[in-house]
């Protein structure tokens, strides 16, 4: 009798010690799941992040081979037509003198509209994350009046999930008048650097 006395506590201690390691391992069990859940989030975004800036330098590197020799792409309609392929359909091209317009029509009116224009990129970086890219560049050729003009400049795009941009910031360091002459009246007296045009250009 004593001795089945003894048992009753020793099962009940062993049945506790049980159900103690069954909930252990519950406990375990899930926080491996949770760890596991946020280790594929994390991967997850990781890989959005890189297949975002794949597209948007693919993207970039498309357009700026377009405005390096835009002449190859066809008529003036239709090289607008293809940089609007690489943005959004509500896209646009925020001037910080002209305005906001839609980008194809901005592109027209940059290269053909006006002037007789070209655009040589000088420095460009894109974000890590693919979001952002900017450009240091130079805007120069023949305005409407047949004058002359070189403007710097520089563009800040922002980009979709899928490197398409959705706007684009354009800006120059000179004052809006200056600009203005420069695209609908006399042109510049120089190039960006400081050099006169011969005469005749």
């Amino acid at each position: 009798m004593a001795g089945g006395k003894k048992a009753a506590p020793v099962a009940l201690m062993a049945a506790v010690l049980l159900a103690g390691c069954s909930s252990g391992s519950a406990d375990l069990e899930q926080q491996l799941a949770d760890v596991t859940a946020e280790r594929d989030a994390l991967q997850a975004q990781i890989d959005a992040i890189d297949g975002r800036y794949a597209l948007t330098m693919e993207n970039k590197a498309a357009v700026e081979e377009i405005l390096a020799n835009h002449d190859s792409y066809g008529t003036p309609a239709q090289v607008a037509d293809l940089l609007a392929t690489y943005a959004t359909d509500d896209a646009k091209m925020d001037d910080d003198v002209f305005g906001a317009v839609g980008i194809r029509s901005a592109w027209f009116y940059t290269l053909f509209g006006e002037a007789d224009a070209e655009i040589d990129t000088v420095q460009q970086w894109v974000d890590a994350d693919g979001s952002e890219s900017g450009s240091l560049w130079i805007w120069h050729g023949t305005n409407g009046g047949g004058h002359p003009f070189a403007l710097i400049g520089i563009a800040v795009d922002t980009y979709d999930d899928e490197g398409m941009i959705t706007n684009s910031w354009v800006a120059y360091p000179y004052d809006d008048e200056y600009v203005m002459n420069a695209i609908q009246g006399n042109g510049t007296e120089t190039d960006v650097y400081g050099v006169p045009w011969e005469e005749g250009e």
